[in-house]
């Protein structure tokens, strides 16, 4: 298996009126000693392989849960949760299964609330995350009464020829880069999810779509494929036909 790049994020401060402009790019391994902090992305932008990674590194002194898990099993029963720091991966799958955005979201309160206020990491869908509110709320259950929003950056450059160069659809990665870009696909190329399924395509094919339409065709078809389970048994999603529509 290919190493995971190393990523970067950028920090998001509260009553920002462009939370999408220019910010100061930094490697999320430098929020090793933040107390509390909620990583946020697009879908398929490599926040549970983060998490596993940065999990990795902090070991023995931090663990890996599923937010899912994390409600599910009592804290009394799993020691090891205890004096560590978490990394609770999956809020947005959570909130995707309760009948409402806020039912799930306090259980983890809760459940961190009756560990004693660890310190703890938690990932989700940027689009499923409530903005100041959660972030005012988790701040209740934090040690120092403070939590910090992280956006993952899109791959950087070697992040994108790096994983093409451990990928079978991709001979040569500059090359590979090259033509999305002339294909006028180059956007799908900074998440990790949407590349590899790009060089899906193109491996299929052994090599790439006789046109720019049939690329970007194929290249949409592979998006509006739900990945995630959890999504796709929790909120019914309509037909690929209507999605690409």
């Amino acid at each position: 298996m290919t190493k995971p790049v190393p990523r970067n994020c950028t920090e998001i401060t509260q009553n920002e009126p462009d939370q999408h402009g220019q910010r100061n790019s930094r490697p999320l391994k430098e929020f090793r000693s933040t107390p509390a902090y909620v990583l946020l992305g697009d879908p398929g932008s490599g926040k549970t392989t983060a998490f596993k990674v940065e999990v990795k590194a902090l070991e023995p002194n931090a663990i890996y849960i599923s937010a899912r898990d994390f409600l599910t099993f009592r804290a009394n029963s799993h020691p090891e949760w205890r004096g560590k720091t978490l990394f609770i991966d999956g809020l947005d799958e959570v909130r995707a299964g309760s009948t409402d955005a806020l039912t799930n979201f306090h259980k983890i309160r809760t459940r961190l609330d009756d560990l004693g206020r660890p310190c703890f990491r938690i990932s989700c869908r940027e689009a499923d995350w409530l903005g100041d509110y959660d972030r005012s709320h988790l701040a209740a259950v934090t040690p120092d009464s403070n939590v910090t929003t992280l956006r993952l950056d899109p791959l950087t450059d070697s992040d994108i020829e790096h994983i093409l160069d451990a990928h079978p659809g991709a001979d040569d990665a500059q090359d590979f880069v090259s033509k999305a870009r002339e294909t006028g696909i180059e956007g799908l190329l900074a998440n990790p999810q949407t590349l590899n399924m790009l060089a899906d395509v193109v491996g299929e094919k052994k090599g790439w779509p006789a046109s720019r339409l049939e690329t970007f065709d194929q290249a949409c078809m592979q998006m509006a494929k739900e990945r995630n389970q959890a999504h796709a048994y929790a909120i019914h999603p309509p037909v690929i036909g209507q999605l690409l529509d």
